[in-house]
């Protein structure tokens, strides 16, 4: 089953406009906003997208379990409590590289998706993209 081109453009500019709270932060950076705490934004949000993409990784195992290896399952859910015990400490040290990590590591099962036929090809594309995007903005963060 294959989704209408019109779905797959609207999923293309929602993920797109998903990473606009982290470029925001990227921008805070070089053009401060009073009250914008951009270090507890860019925290935040980013254990807000980690959770929905362990999210998929957990449903890709539900409805596919003959194809999706089972750590799946069991990796989705402690990737998604390692973004969120990060909150629990300040944004420092390990903390600053955990969400960028956890991106990465995201992304590399999603390979494993593609290659089993459960990811299609376009949204594959897509993830690779956002999480270039989201990468890159948190890797400046570190920096600025």
């Amino acid at each position: 089953m294959t989704m209408k081109q019109s779905d797959v453009d609207l999923a293309k500019a929602l993920t797109y406009c998903g990473a606009l709270p982290l470029i925001a932060c990227v921008v805070s950076s070089v053009w401060p906003v009073p009250g914008f705490d951009r270090i507890l934004v860019a925290q935040t949000y980013s254990s807000v997208i980690i959770s929905f993409l362990c999210g998929i990784h957990w449903g890709a195992f539900m409805f596919f379990p003959e194809r999706c290896p089972r750590h799946y399952l069991i990796s989705s859910n402690v990737v998604a409590l390692l973004a969120w015990g990060t909150l629990l400490i300040p944004y420092q040290g390990i903390t600053r590289f955990l969400a960028p990590l956890c991106f990465l590591f995201l992304f590399a099962l999603d390979s494993k998706l593609r290659d089993q036929t459960i990811m299609p090809q376009w949204f594959y594309a897509l993830r690779r993209n956002a999480t270039a995007i989201v990468v890159l903005c948190l890797v400046v963060m570190v920096w600025l």
